[in-house]
């Protein structure tokens, strides 16, 4: 599979006693850097096991040579990225507290389209793509004849900072398989005000629509059949909540995998909460995603507590997967100096 879209540098920094006011300097417990954004939907893919390919841009500053170096040790074909001698690559300071995360970026215009990265690219079994990156026109050709192809096309998109929701983005699922937004994002859009309201209306234009709500879970549509889903949070001890950075986007990459096994869509919804439940409970959204040996282990660890039975019970599927997977071995978490 390929995805495209911008590589954050992210600073992530944990462990606060409460936020600083203005002025204050308070000290985090913990602290990692990492590759994020479109980064942490091609580790997620590629620790459960799909071949993933990332065509995007970098700078080739310290912080762009070290998001390449971990992305290519993840066995990410980054054949496909561009590195610009006089670009900056785009960092995020992520903080978090409370078990949620205020994020600050910094980013740069950058004159390299996605359809120049894309050029000569061949249309894999499906593409991750954003909605708002497409209605835009980046790589809007190359998408649509993926589709045409056979690709599945699953998209996410954006927060809309402006607040205005543009609907116009929303005829790019015409070219989509499925579309997977958080409910912030689905109301937005649709003008709903709640996440199963915003599923049913987007089910009209998308064949499987998946609307994920945080701690109230996710509601899934699927057009063709009519089968409405919704499943409900893994539930994460406060103690263990240690960064949310990423979480929707292993989320989407395991939904993605369980959709080109063929899964059901209650057991893909399943899968999806399951792998973000286990990332929230690492640093930064790529190095904490699960891998099959992480998955095989907190299904191995299920006790007999009337809670873990359900859980066991909820995810016997499980049984019948490979979990002997080798663990993940991560890359450092923070800079190597030598890059």
């Amino acid at each position: 599979m390929i995805l495209t879209g911008t590589v954050f540098w992210d600073l992530v920094m944990t462990g606060l006693p409460r936020i600083p006011a203005n002025g204050e300097e308070i000290r985090a417990d913990q602290m990692a850097t990492a590759p994020g954004g479109v980064a942490n939907l091609a580790v997620a893919c590629a620790r459960l096991g799909l071949r993933t390919g990332l065509a995007t841009v970098l700078g080739h500053d310290m912080a762009g040579r070290f998001c390449r170096s971990v992305l290519a040790a993840e066995a990410i074909d980054v054949s496909a990225c561009r590195v610009l001698p006089d670009w900056t690559t785009p960092v995020t300071v992520s903080v978090n507290h409370a078990g949620d995360r205020r994020m600050f970026t910094h980013q740069r215009p950058c004159q390299v389209s996605t359809d120049e990265l894309l050029a000569g690219a061949s249309h894999p079994r499906a593409a991750l793509v954003d909605l708002g990156q497409l209605h835009a026109g980046e790589g809007a050709d190359w998408t649509r004849a993926a589709a045409a192809a056979g690709t599945a096309v699953i998209a996410d998109i954006g927060f809309d900072e402006t607040g205005r929701w543009d609907r116009g983005v929303l005829a790019e699922l015409a070219v989509c398989s499925a579309f997977l937004p958080n409910a912030v994002e689905a109301c937005g859009l649709t003008r709903r005000d709640s996440a199963r309201s915003a599923a049913r209306a987007l089910a009209e234009l998308v064949p499987v629509i998946v609307v994920t709500d945080g701690l109230s879970g996710a509601w899934a549509v699927d057009a063709d059949s009519g089968e409405e889903c919704r499943v409900g949070a893994i539930p994460v001890p406060a103690d263990q909540v240690v960064d949310a950075t990423g979480a929707g986007d292993v989320f989407d990459a395991a939904f993605t995998w369980a959709t080109l096994a063929g899964w059901p869509l209650g057991k893909r919804l399943d899968l999806a909460s399951l792998a973000s439940s286990l990332a929230v409970r690492g640093l930064t959204g790529s190095m904490a995603a699960p891998g099959w040996a992480e998955i095989g282990a907190w299904w191995q660890g299920l006790g007999d507590s009337s809670d873990d039975q359900a859980m066991r019970r909820r995810f016997g599927f499980l049984a019948d997967c490979a979990l002997d997977a080798p663990a993940v071995t991560p890359a450092p978490l923070t800079i190597g100096w030598d890059l």
